[in-house]
């Protein structure tokens, strides 16, 4: 799983379990902590970290790309390319690709299956369904995660990765999974909500209820 978050206190409380693989950001997330992105990005202690290149055309994209290739992460940490799979992004990540074949590629901002089909052909690593959104705007998210795992298994992209994105709930979350995402990104809150089922605390409090209750 990614952490969703720009948060540090966030980050710091979530990578204390293993199983985060790194922390996704973008211009909004980042926004909401006030500092300048370069600086920011340079703290978080991740081992990977994804930062949104910004730009509504291409050579305004390709520029961001550059400035993000500037930034001197944390010790230990590699950055992650965002790039929107709209067609100006799509032609970014095949020059990134070209130019850059190690970096790490997220197509984000996926709403559909041969959306995120073209982004995994140009050259992304990661692929970003936006499952909420997709739900609002009353698409069936889960087929077009299922639709598109299925075409890039049958097309030799088994290796791009699908990471589910945009979440309300974790049932969300674990549709998305279910759907056959590979991993996903999710905010802290979501985190904590996947953990502290009220069902579950009540039943932990009763335990212990019981076992202050036991002759001594």
């Amino acid at each position: 799983m990614f952490l969703d978050t720009g948060n540090l206190e966030e980050i710091k409380k979530a990578l204390q379990f293993p199983f985060f693989e790194g922390v996704t950001t973008n211009p909004t997330i980042l926004l909401k902590e006030n500092q300048p992105r370069k600086t920011h990005i340079a703290h978080i202690p991740a081992k990977l970290v994804f930062v949104q290149a910004a730009g509504l055309t291409e050579e305004e994209i390709w520029e961001d790309v550059l400035r993000i290739q500037e930034i001197k992460p944390a010790e230990g940490t590699v950055i992650g390319l965002k790039i929107p799979a709209h067609e100006a992004g799509i032609k970014v990540i095949a020059t990134v690709r070209a130019k850059f074949p190690d970096a790490i590629i997220l197509a984000t901002a996926i709403f559909s299956s041969e959306q995120g089909y073209i982004a995994a052909l140009s050259g992304a690593d990661y692929l970003a369904p936006y499952y909420n959104r997709m739900e609002v705007s009353g698409l069936d998210a889960a087929k077009t995660i299922e639709e598109l795992r299925y075409v890039l298994d049958l097309q030799g992209l088994e290796e791009v990765k699908i990471m589910g994105a945009s979440f309300k709930n974790s049932r969300q979350i674990m549709q998305t999974l279910a759907s056959g995402a590979d991993t996903v990104t999710i905010g802290y809150d979501l985190f904590l909500q996947m953990m502290n089922k009220p069902l579950a605390l009540e039943s932990i409090e009763k335990f212990n209820e019981h076992n202050a209750a036991l002759p001594k």
